[in-house]
């Protein structure tokens, strides 16, 4: 079951997502298209968990990327991976 990804936050400044203990390179190996999105969170995203939700959420689908909190109180991000696996990731998160 997917959360609304505006229903978590950051603690951290940056963070690496490591997803099934094998990075980057183990989300990229496919033969398909790769995508990468940039991303912002308005509202009441810090103090709630986003980034433990966020790398749940990327290890389950197998993305990559990173999200931090911005000193707007919004939290940025970006999401790595097979084009497929990217847009589940943003559906799911409801970005």
């Amino acid at each position: 079951m997917c959360l609304p990804l505006a229903a978590a936050a950051v603690a951290a400044p940056r963070a690496l997502l490591r997803l099934l203990n094998r990075g980057l390179a183990a989300a990229m190996s496919t033969a398909g298209p790769l995508k990468s999105v940039d991303y912002e969170v308005f509202g009441r995203v810090q103090g709630v968990c986003f980034r433990m939700y966020t790398e749940d959420e990327a290890r389950k689908i197998g993305v990559v990327g990173w999200v931090k909190n911005t000193s707007k109180g919004t939290v940025t991000g970006q999401v790595q991976g097979p084009e497929d696996k990217v847009n589940s990731m943003l559906e799911c998160s409801g970005l």
